[in-house]
């Protein structure tokens, strides 16, 4: 039988999902969890990679198991042997057939832009331009791959001086969420015009923009057809204790940054 994981996590201490060698990865904390339980050999598939400092709230693996150790496929069981800042939080049982990667419909991001002062309305004509089926290769790293994608969704908000887009497509390029966070950012300062998008969208164009950093990213979720999950209370609980004794440390942290910074005066 097959069954189907979302899994949340924390980027910063891993060296992207993908397994490299002699790093940590995601990947390889998932799939030590599961050879430890003995669950599978610690081969599965994965709806997306994520880059190095990336966190996801719903990624979503799927791998075969024995029917015998079906009992043990809880989240629960698999988060006894992960690190704590990576969780299991809901599973299914999916068809022999799914696919993690191929069966999903789409994905959303959440990229937070940590910058007062952005024109929001600049920034949402610009993102009015990119919705739709366009060619984003000079939005994105990618080379080989055909580059052409459906966003479909793209909202802009402000949150305690930080501007926050989300972003829904049937498929993102490598560091396509993060080119396009730079853009926004470019045009929300009025360093651009939101037209220049448009030539940003021409594939006839070769134009150059960085990718904004990893850290301000997050997968949020990846839709599927016919997936029935089952939230697991415990183990978001849990979930949720440990995220805020490290969002407590962080803001500990981000304060004393902040005075080290003010009190450095010539």
């Amino acid at each position: 039988m097959k069954v189907a994981f979302k899994i949340g996590y924390l980027g910063r201490n891993y060296h992207g999902f993908q397994l490299q060698p002699g790093v940590p990865t995601i990947q390889a904390a998932v799939g030590g969890a599961l050879r430890s339980l003995k669950l599978n050999d610690g081969r599965f598939c994965y709806a997306g990679r994520t880059d190095r400092g990336v966190s996801a709230l719903s990624q979503v693996i799927d791998f075969y198991i024995d029917p015998a150790r079906a009992n043990l496929a809880l989240p629960r069981v698999l988060n006894s042997r992960l690190p704590p800042d990576v969780w299991a939080w809901a599973v299914a049982s999916v068809p022999e057939n799914f696919s993690a990667r191929h069966a999903a419909l789409w994905r959303d991001y959440r990229y937070i832009l940590p910058e007062a002062g952005l024109d929001i309305g600049l920034m949402r004509d610009a993102a009015r331009r990119l919705q739709g089926v366009h060619d984003f290769r000079n939005l994105s790293s990618e080379k080989t791959r055909p580059t052409t994608r459906d966003l479909m969704k793209i909202d802009i908000s402000e949150d305690d001086g930080m501007v926050i887009f989300e972003v829904r497509s049937d498929g993102f390029l490598w560091n396509m969420v993060r080119k396009i966070a730079t853009t926004l950012a470019v045009v929300g300062r009025g360093e651009r015009e939101p037209e220049w998008v448009d030539l940003l969208l021409d594939p006839r164009t070769n134009q150059g923009v960085a990718a904004a950093p990893a850290e301000g990213l997050i997968l949020m979720d990846v839709g599927y057809q016919g997936i029935d999950w089952r939230v697991e209370p415990y183990s978001i609980m849990m979930a949720k204790e440990r995220l805020s004794g490290v969002w407590k440390r962080d803001q500990v942290l981000a304060e004393a940054t902040a005075i080290l910074a003010r009190s450095m005066v010539v």
